[in-house]
């Protein structure tokens, strides 16, 4: 039997989380991202809801994507879909790793092939998937499209089943963690972690967030802590499913070494975020290896598998992990006479790119 895809309206913010509740009992979503947690907190943060599409097996929704649909040349019928956002940066600063089409993952190539093919009926150039993991390229995939470019990004992660955890480091990573908690306790205190509590989460949230802003408020993408939209997400997350989210204060005696914003979910820890106090004045105190160090330590004894760090570049991530893994940024171009000018126009690009930068990578 055959999926098929389905333009759903929804009247309102109820009607939207009814239907999330209603259709998660039969998706068995991997991560957070992909589960009712992070839907629900999502929509209900935003202040238009994006265009949905449904997927069903017979009668039963076994799926569901959101999209964003923009054409940035408007002088050509160009129109290109954006998996899983609004297209509006604010509302979309939350959503991060682990994009794909919301189902199980038995049902996603037959969903995605759907999708692709109802983008080719309505005249879409292309689809495009950031921060995907694990999605396969099936006959199906490339049957129904001109071709499938991709963008690997690094994803980084801990194991935490072992005796020893430090081992499984670096000798010069072993050796820096060692120097800052021992510095950290010889000058102020004894290392400790203290968990919020489910009354103490929007407290440790709003001082994480104190934090964070003073290290990332003036950068280019901002802090999403000084975003409303954000703050709402997160908020609603808290407030609902408490169970999922773990927000750590560690301490080196009374002084505050910083917060990290955690989400639960499975036999994994997903480090979202942190607030961090650079405020120390030997450059040997490196806080943010002692931070998570200690988290990963912690988390281990409580049990988890996996602490994953997601994704992107930098140089804590490479150093604390034990493994690496990759996330594609996908842009699938329909079998379509948009897609195929769409296509060659992208060729032209690349072409004009090589020539204006020789020796530069092709993407």
């Amino acid at each position: 039997m055959a999926v098929s895809v389905h333009h759903k309206n929804l009247a309102s913010l109820e009607e939207a989380k009814s239907f999330l509740r209603g259709v998660h009992r039969y998706i068995d979503a991997p991560t957070p991202f992909t589960s009712l947690i992070w839907q629900e907190s999502w929509v209900s943060s935003l202040e238009v809801l994006p265009i949905l599409y449904t997927f069903k097996l017979g009668s039963q929704t076994i799926g569901y994507c959101w999209i964003a649909s923009k054409n940035p040349l408007s002088f050509l019928p160009l129109s290109s879909w954006y998996m899983n956002q609004t297209g509006v940066a604010a509302q979309d600063q939350v959503w991060v790793e682990y994009n794909t089409i919301i189902c199980s993952k038995k049902h996603e190539q037959a969903c995605l092939t759907s999708l692709l093919k109802k983008a080719k009926v309505d005249h879409i150039c292309k689809l495009y998937i950031s921060m995907s993991h694990d999605i396969a390229i099936s006959k199906d995939l490339t049957d129904n499209s001109i071709r499938v470019d991709s963008e690997n990004v690094n994803g980084y992660r801990t194991f935490l089943i072992t005796a020893d955890l430090e081992k499984h480091l670096s000798k010069n990573t072993r050796s820096q963690i060692r120097r800052s908690t021992k510095l950290l306790e010889q000058d102020y205190g004894a290392i400790s972690v203290i968990e919020a509590s489910k009354e103490q989460l929007h407290s440790y949230l709003e001082k994480l967030g104190s934090l964070h802003k003073e290290k990332w408020g003036k950068s280019a993408e901002g802090s999403g802590f000084n975003n409303p939209l954000f703050l709402s997400h997160h908020k609603h997350l808290l407030e609902n499913f408490p169970e999922n989210v773990s927000i750590i204060e560690i301490k080196a005696g009374t002084t505050l070494l910083g917060y990290s914003y955690n989400l639960i979910f499975g036999d994994t820890v997903y480090f979202y975020c942190s607030g961090i106090n650079y405020q120390y004045g030997n450059n040997k105190i490196k806080p943010g290896y002692t931070l998570h160090s200690t988290l990963m330590e912690y988390y281990r004894k409580k049990g988890f598998h996996w602490y994953d760090f997601l994704g992107g570049e930098s140089r804590y991530k490479e150093s604390l992990s034990t493994e690496t893994y990759i996330f594609k940024n996908l842009t699938i171009y329909t079998r379509s006479i948009e897609g195929r000018l769409s296509s060659a126009l992208q060729r032209i690009k690349q072409k004009l790119f090589l020539v204006a930068w020789p020796g530069s990578p092709q993407q």
